[in-house]
């Protein structure tokens, strides 16, 4: 099996990138169908067309195998993540989970929050660390891009979830707008 997917290794990450690519965007629709939890603000702006053309990076294979590795490790990671958050969205309705974040997010210390959110990444970085330190050799070994693929997730959430945090706390402080009938 192995030798076959190494023959078809281009086919095989372009296969692999777009069943990343729709677990994605669909955990994404499963937690957040109006995208008001999404912590990647150049989705929450540009809404469901650009979330759906995100799936296009399945093509960078055809590019460069090396590429491919770390969006496809990013883009499993995010998955992953996504699919932990789904049943209590889905428990609560994505407008209660909101106001529950949002009013999380003001009871919070800003800084205490933020130590708190680092954490995973830091151990995220040390994990992408601990591979390059295996597979340092880009020419030799794909573990090498894997790393980066890791390191790459720790930097995605070390930006946009904190970034959230105080989206949240901006909203959270803003009154919101009378309700007309």
């Amino acid at each position: 099996m192995r030798a076959y997917i190494l023959e078809h290794l281009t086919v095989f990450l372009f296969i692999a990138l777009l069943i990343a690519r729709i677990g994605d965007v669909l955990s994404t629709y499963l937690v957040t169908p109006t995208l008001k939890l999404e912590a990647n603000p150049i989705v929450r702006k540009l809404r469901w067309p650009f979330a759906l053309a995100t799936s296009l990076v399945c093509f960078i294979p055809f590019y460069n195998t090396a590429i491919a590795i770390p969006f496809l490790v990013v883009s499993l990671m995010v998955s992953a993540s996504n699919c932990s958050k789904i049943w209590v969205a889905r428990a609560m309705g994505e407008t209660k989970y909101y106001e529950l974040m949002k009013e999380c997010a003001q009871r919070s210390s800003a800084l205490s929050a933020v130590l708190f959110l680092l954490s995973p990444c830091a151990f995220v970085l040390i994990l992408g660390g601990l591979v390059l330190l295996f597979y340092p050799d880009p020419t030799h070994d794909w573990g090498f891009y894997i790393g980066v693929g890791i390191i790459a997730y720790a930097l995605v959430l070390a930006i946009y979830v904190p970034k959230f945090f105080f989206h949240l706390r901006k909203v959270g402080s803003t009154p919101d707008p009378p309700q007309t009938n």
